[in-house]
């Protein structure tokens, strides 16, 4: 995921402000001091207990160039007014695909991006193919939309996904397909590792064509507000 938050920084403006919906323990960021200087992030996380942990990992970033902010992604704490006129990005990962009012939380995404120049990016997990074949041999559910036993609420990427963003932000939508190789389902988790060579590889994989697409474990949405 290194390679994709390199891809969107070099996207955003001087001294950009970026909203991370979701941000969990913030390691996306974990870079930002040496990459871009300029650019602040406020993390909004549900759990206050991933902010907690945020702290550890990004360490004196906090309070510096980035802010921790316990939020609600449906019900976003910012006013838009003549003083703020919105985020330049909003980076989300994993974290629209488990509310189950995905246009809300879209809706609120939207209201907070500046106009004519705020990128909204959306990762969520992929329907594979191959994997779910897997799944239905070894007699497991693979859910691409609906409650997981036991544990959360869960929207795979999707053409109607898509189609919502497109009519909320009247642009088109473009996509990717990432995390080609690195497959925790199955336990590959080696392409995950900080400096691994085979992670660097699969950044290099990952696209918006091809066939590769049916193997990625992630689909991306990215738009920019008109």
């Amino acid at each position: 995921m290194d390679h994709e938050v390199d891809r969107f920084l070099l996207n955003m403006p001087q001294k950009a402000l970026i909203l991370d919906i979701g941000g969990c323990w913030g390691w996306h960021w974990r870079r930002l001091a040496r990459n871009r200087p300029d650019v602040g992030v406020v993390i909004i996380d549900f759990v206050r207990s991933n902010l907690t942990h945020a702290k550890n990992v990004l360490g004196d970033l906090v309070g510096r160039q980035v802010a921790l902010v316990h939020a609600d992604a449906t019900a976003l704490p910012f006013l838009i007014n003549e003083e703020f006129s919105g985020f330049d990005g909003v980076w989300t990962v994993q974290t629209f695909q488990h509310i189950p009012d995905f246009k809300k939380a879209l809706l609120e995404a939207f209201r907070v991006l500046k106009p004519h120049s705020g990128l909204f990016v959306n990762y969520s997990l992929n329907v594979q193919p191959p994997l779910r074949w897997l799944y239905q041999l070894f007699r497991k559910s693979y859910i691409i939309k609906g409650d997981v036993p036991g544990a959360f609420w869960l929207a795979r990427a999707s053409e109607e996904q898509k189609m919502f963003i497109e009519e909320v932000f009247g642009s088109k939508v473009s996509e990717r397909w990432s995390e080609i190789l690195f497959t925790p389902e199955l336990h590959i988790l080696f392409p995950g590792r900080a400096g691994s060579r085979l992670g660097q590889f699969d950044s290099f994989l990952s696209n918006n064509f091809g066939l590769l697409r049916y193997f990625a474990r992630q689909h991306s949405f990215h738009c920019r507000k008109q």
